[in-house]
């Protein structure tokens, strides 16, 4: 587990300015909601199925790394651009809780973290060694469940 410092906002603990982390990574989802009107996405930090899509899990940048979201791309390539427009308006503690007024273009908030030495999300701090083939189902509604390819 993850033992670094962290940061005091509104009564929770984060591991540096920003609430948020996104992933990248491969998943899966059912094709059809369960009895209960759920979908269910499984994310893979290793050893994904040999047909997967492409998932971008946002956590929140906090101990345990909660899921707050994710979106489901049918390419790496619509994937990474979603986290092109979307990572530089991470809501930041210094700006209470708030997204930047303009945000910075990708490069440039990617050379903020690094300056920063801000940490990427990192599933080896999340799950005991020794395990294998870690992975995550994450269960959305339907309405939350937003299909493929979101549009920005």
């Amino acid at each position: 587990m993850n033992k670094e410092k962290t940061i005091e906002f509104r009564g929770e603990q984060y591991f540096d300015d920003r609430l948020f982390i996104l992933y990248l990574c491969p998943g899966n989802v059912d094709e059809q909601p369960d009895e209960d009107g759920l979908m269910h996405t499984t994310i893979y930090h290793e050893n994904p199925p040999e047909k997967y899509i492409w998932c971008v899990v946002t956590y929140k940048n906090s101990p345990g790394y909660p899921i707050a979201g994710v979106k489901h791309f049918s390419s790496r390539e619509r994937a990474v651009i979603y986290m092109w427009h979307i990572e530089p308006e991470t809501p930041m503690i210094s700006l209470n809780g708030k997204s930047p007024e303009q945000p910075l273009q990708y490069q440039e908030y990617s050379a903020w973290k690094k300056k920063n030495n801000l940490k990427e999300f990192d599933f080896h701090d999340v799950y005991m060694s020794g395990g294998e083939n870690a992975r995550e189902i994450i269960t959305q509604t339907k309405d939350q469940f937003k299909g493929f390819d979101i549009k920005i």
